[in-house]
């Protein structure tokens, strides 16, 4: 019979080999062969933005590059690629099904699979980009169009300030495509966005991600939000939690610059 302390060992031993079996696969030379593991794969999907630079392996070496795409199924494209759930987002021993990393030359790299119906962006206009994806450089991005308009809603509503870079960015590209940029202004953005939107027969709503904020207060036709309440209160709780640890911090600060 095998004793306890035998039986522990080997199903430890059984587990870091698994483990090590899971991060050699999630482990690549460079980022060519992600492009290749991800485009062998049948799940379609598209990188969301800042790709420019994608092909650069110095990036990851410097531990600056994280990969955001958007794709049929988050989950199939992760175990086709080997990506490994991210450990920051695992509860009850599983992943979220978007927060993953693999791992290019050693050096950690996160990837940020969004997918059809997270509400990252609504479900008709994810279903539209990547129908509209186009190949560039040997991996699939966004449409000109979707481009620019998914990253007006990023660059505003999804992160705390609308900043100085993504205003350049964003009237460069806009001249590039055609659209006149009368203003830097939110405001101005917004128009050109909601829009865009109506157009489509898009709207806004809270994503799943709790992480991921949507800036209400910059919506000018409310006609275009779709409420959901547990994920209003879902991000109302995350909202609430994040300020109260930055007013602790704050506090923590003060009470040690006095002494």
């Amino acid at each position: 019979m095998i004793g306890n302390g035998s039986r522990n060992r080997v199903d430890y031993e059984i587990k870091y080999i698994k483990t090590m079996n899971n991060k050699n696969r999630a482990n690549f030379k460079n980022i060519h062969q992600v492009i290749d593991r991800l485009n062998s794969s049948t799940v379609a999907y598209a990188i969301l933005r800042n790709y420019d630079n994608l092909l650069e392996d110095e990036l990851y070496m410097d531990g600056h590059g994280d990969i955001d795409l958007i794709c049929e199924d988050s989950r199939k494209l992760a175990s086709d690629i080997g990506a490994l759930d991210h450990p920051g987002h695992i509860r009850n021993g599983k992943g979220n099904g978007t927060h993953y990393i693999i791992y290019i030359d050693g050096v950690e790299v996160s990837l940020d699979l969004r997918h059809i119906g997270d509400a990252y962006y609504c479900e008709q206009w994810e279903r539209d980009m990547l129908s509209r994806r186009k190949r560039h450089n040997g991996f699939y991005v966004l449409s000109e169009e979707d481009y620019f308009y998914t990253l007006i809603y990023h660059a505003i509503f999804q992160k705390d300030t609308f900043s100085e870079d993504y205003q350049q960015r964003l009237r460069k590209m806009g001249e590039d495509f055609g659209v006149e940029i009368k203003s830097n202004s939110i405001s101005f953005y917004v128009n050109l966005l909601e829009e865009h939107m109506k157009k489509h027969g898009y709207h806004y709503e809270y994503p799943i991600d709790k992480h991921v904020p949507l800036k209400r207060k910059y919506i000018q036709d409310k006609s275009l939000f779709k409420f959901h309440f547990s994920r209003y209160i879902e991000h109302l709780r995350f909202e609430t939690k994040v300020k109260l640890i930055e007013l602790l911090v704050k506090i923590k600060h003060k009470i040690l610059n006095r002494g």
